[in-house]
């Protein structure tokens, strides 16, 4: 009966009908409790389907003390150092996280990294998954110098474990390629953008809206080095990718209007950008110049 009830809600959830999925999440933990006891792990998963389902609405308040009590129930259950346990941190830390709790994020994030390195190995993909979150806090709270062999050392596991064109490794290449492009490395970013720009290629297929947000940064850098041509070539491929997607009047639409103007306006092609603004602001509701 649970196993149904906790499938239900994961369908319900992932098919984006987030009321139905709350209330199986909630009849999935209830089930849960009555059958295996307040202190089953079982009970724990249920706890944290529900808090990532409250996550996803941005309903932190409600969510924390769900995460709080399955990493309890874990530790308790299964001990302080197993993978499930760093599941739970990374959860928690991840809410901090998108709540600009850096400071509560942190020892969190430091756990559940050593917990996998103990139990699973330095060499494993979830490893990488946890130095990727480390280094994005770092990043985010601006100590880049800590964050770039942290998302170097992901990378060399995810290519070793994964192989060199999986998904995982194209999105370390970006997270690799945004750092640099924040410390103003662009020549360094273009290699790393380039790669994940033809990971998402291979892997999603050339009209996937994923490769239209991969060309738009690789853009970004190729522009600051001088390479306007292939940077306009690329902003207009993302555009009209994302223009098959979505359609014309879509606001991803409007965003990639709003990038190509910004490079015309930085190239001296003001007419051209002027136009594209007015576009993207018919786009979003607002009136023509």
């Amino acid at each position: 009966m649970w196993e149904e009830l906790n499938k239900k809600a994961v369908d319900l959830f992932q098919s984006g009908k987030y009321p139905e999925a709350l209330e199986a999440a909630k009849q999935a933990l209830d089930e849960a409790e009555k059958s295996y006891g307040p202190d089953d792990p079982r009970v724990a998963r249920s706890l944290n389907n529900l808090a990532e389902m409250y996550r996803a609405q941005v309903k932190y308040t409600e969510a924390e003390p769900l995460w709080k009590r399955a990493l309890e129930i874990r530790e308790r259950t299964l001990g302080r150092e197993h993978p499930d346990v760093a599941t739970s941190l990374n959860n928690l830390a991840g809410a901090y996280f998108e709540q600009g709790r850096f400071d509560d994020a942190e020892p969190l994030l430091k756990r559940a990294l050593r917990i996998l390195e103990k139990s699973l190995g330095p060499d494993h993909p979830d490893v990488a998954a946890s130095l990727n979150n480390l280094a994005a806090l770092n990043r985010a709270v601006g100590k880049y110098p800590l964050a770039k062999p942290l998302y170097e050392r992901a990378i060399a596991i995810q290519e070793s474990a994964l192989g060199p064109d999986h998904l995982e490794v194209g999105t370390s290449l970006n997270n690799l390629g945004a750092l640099y492009q924040l410390l103003g490395r662009h020549a360094e970013a273009v290699p790393l953008l380039e790669r994940a720009a033809d990971i998402a290629e291979k892997n999603f297929g050339p009209y996937h809206p994923h490769l239209a947000t991969s060309l738009s940064n690789l853009a970004e850098s190729l522009t600051a080095v001088g390479s306007y041509k292939e940077a306009e070539k690329l902003l207009l491929r993302s555009q009209q990718i994302m223009e098959t997607n979505f359609g014309s009047d879509h606001p991803y639409a409007a965003v990639g209007l709003e990038n190509l103007a910004d490079f015309y306006e930085g190239t001296g092609k003001t007419v051209e950008a002027q136009a594209l603004r007015s576009r993207a602001e018919q786009i979003r509701g607002g009136k023509e110049h």
